[in-house]
């Protein structure tokens, strides 16, 4: 007996147990970046009031917003599309820098290179991004999009879109993400295609436009 009391007494370990391992602590973000995705007609502007609703101090920026003029009329222009999203990136940029939030892109964003610049800004001023798309029983519904947008974008360029909707995006696949050449896109919508690679100062002009941010429409 007294030999078993032994061996069992050795056994004992006299060292203290091992610490678990630390959980590497998540990374706390006091500013939020929104980018809003969807088809035409699918409901961010909705979310994007929603959101509006829940945080009053949010700032909604959209590409559209560029083809208001002041009367209050839309009028897309392809050929301003470009210069369009580089303005609506420098006014994201500038809401960055002056730590609104939450900030909220109100854009179509179909590929995830056309959401890059955003990313880019947001991990350059420690803005967490959520992506987040309408949740309409719709938004993948060509038919009803066709119906429903405000702009008047045609069913074939909405069926071309949703071919084209980058699904289970994340902020990885959108930071290493790269724009197709220009020759290898096309134009699928007011916002859809032609968001440029990066933010720059170049100045975008077009008569008589609206350079207000505005809330209430729905795409």
């Amino acid at each position: 007996m007294e030999g078993s009391l032994v061996r069992a007494l050795g056994a004992l370990s006299l060292q203290p147990p091992a610490p678990a391992p630390r959980r590497p602590r998540r990374r706390r973000f006091s500013k939020h970046l929104y980018l809003l995705r969807g088809l035409p007609g699918s409901g961010k502007s909705t979310r994007a009031r929603q959101l509006k609703h829940e945080y009053p101090s949010a700032v909604i920026l959209s590409t559209d917003d560029f083809f208001f003029m002041e009367d209050g009329t839309y009028v897309f222009n392809h050929d301003y599309l470009e210069a369009a999203h580089i303005w609506n990136q420098k006014r994201a940029h500038k809401a960055m820098k002056n730590g609104k939030s939450p900030v909220i892109i109100d854009n179509t964003n179909i590929h995830a290179w056309e959401m890059k610049p955003y990313v880019i800004m947001a991990r350059e001023n420690n803005y967490e991004v959520i992506f987040q798309e309408p949740d309409t029983h719709w938004k993948f519904n060509v038919r009803e999009l066709a119906r429903r947008n405000s702009h008047g974008v045609p069913r074939e360029k909405i069926q071309r879109m949703k071919e084209e909707y980058e699904h289970d995006i994340t902020f990885h696949i959108v930071l290493h993400s790269e724009k197709p050449s220009r020759d290898g896109r096309n134009s699928s919508g007011p916002n859809a295609t032609h968001n440029t690679g990066a933010y720059s100062n170049r100045a975008a002009t077009f008569p008589n436009r609206r350079t207000h941010t505005r809330y209430t429409n729905e795409r």
